[in-house]
């Protein structure tokens, strides 16, 4: 039977989901996504990660759609390299819980990102390795310098009793869920977005732009940060490998992420939509 894809807008997750634990994305997922679009189908990544970051993965991968970048705080469109919405970290009591975590979290990395990079503001013998890997042009700064960016998102990389300190420093600074959401996106990743701020929020506005209103959205993600992702589609898929309460949301349980999981979408799952 003849799967028609041009009614499908696929929406991945990439790390643990797109990009197996070993930090690679197969042929295998490439080759699927490569016939669902070419087969008419719309391809979106939602991820943590920023455009720059995530380009070494997708260099030879077809999004064809605007997609989620930074846990929900962009919209951006892949293909002509435009910023199509973000929600920014805005006010003084970002800048003042900032400063908080950079004198008492000690050990701890402490980033800010905004659109163009990813400011350090901890000592540099606190890097998280993955900087130098995931982020190149990833800059050293005061927070005196970047007061005035446009943060999109806040970043502790630390043990955990040192982020569940953070987790409190932050409601101590008045930063409740009226004005911050916040969650972790691996044991030692506490991530801090505006209010409201989340991949589902974000798909709400990606399917309604032209070309993608009508479609059935199929989305898939591994990690608690994924959730309200899956809700938001009509058919949320988690890896096999997930976490626990992901894999409880969603729809369907698919292959683990290092059996190729875009394959298994495209081929088994698609055609029974």
């Amino acid at each position: 039977m003849s799967v028609k894809y041009e009614r499908f807008l696929l929406v991945s997750d990439l790390d643990g989901t797109f990009i197996a634990p070993d930090g690679c994305v197969s042929a295998e997922n490439r080759e699927a996504v490569a016939r669902f679009t070419e087969g008419g189908g719309r391809f979106a990544v939602a991820t943590g990660r920023s455009p720059l970051n995530s380009r070494q993965y997708l260099a030879d991968v077809t999004v064809n759609a605007p997609s989620i970048f930074f846990n929900g705080a962009m919209l951006y469109d892949w293909q002509s390299g435009q910023c199509l919405k973000t929600c920014s970290l805005e006010g003084a009591l970002w800048r003042q819980f900032a400063a908080a975590c950079c004198r008492e979290l000690p050990s701890a990395c402490i980033e800010v990102y905004t659109s163009e990079h990813c400011y350090v503001l901890s000592n540099p013998v606190d890097d998280d390795p993955r900087l130098q890997v995931e982020y190149r042009d990833y800059v050293h700064a005061e927070l005196a310098a970047v007061q005035q960016k446009d943060w999109l998102k806040f970043f502790v990389c630390a043990p955990q009793e040192q982020l569940a300190q953070a987790e409190r420093m932050a409601r101590q600074s008045g930063l409740g869920p009226d004005r911050c959401t916040h969650f972790y996106s691996a044991a030692n990743y506490l991530e801090f977005v505006g209010p409201q701020v989340s991949k589902g929020v974000m798909l709400k506005e990606l399917r309604r732009l032209p070309g993608n209103e009508g479609r059935t959205v199929v989305a898939a993600g591994d990690f608690p940060n994924d959730i309200a992702l899956l809700q938001q589609a009509d058919c949320g898929v988690a890896p096999a490998d997930g976490e626990a309460s992901t894999r409880a949301a969603a729809d369907r349980v698919g292959v683990s992420s290092d059996a190729h999981l875009m394959r298994w979408i495209v081929d088994t799952l698609l055609p029974e939509l």
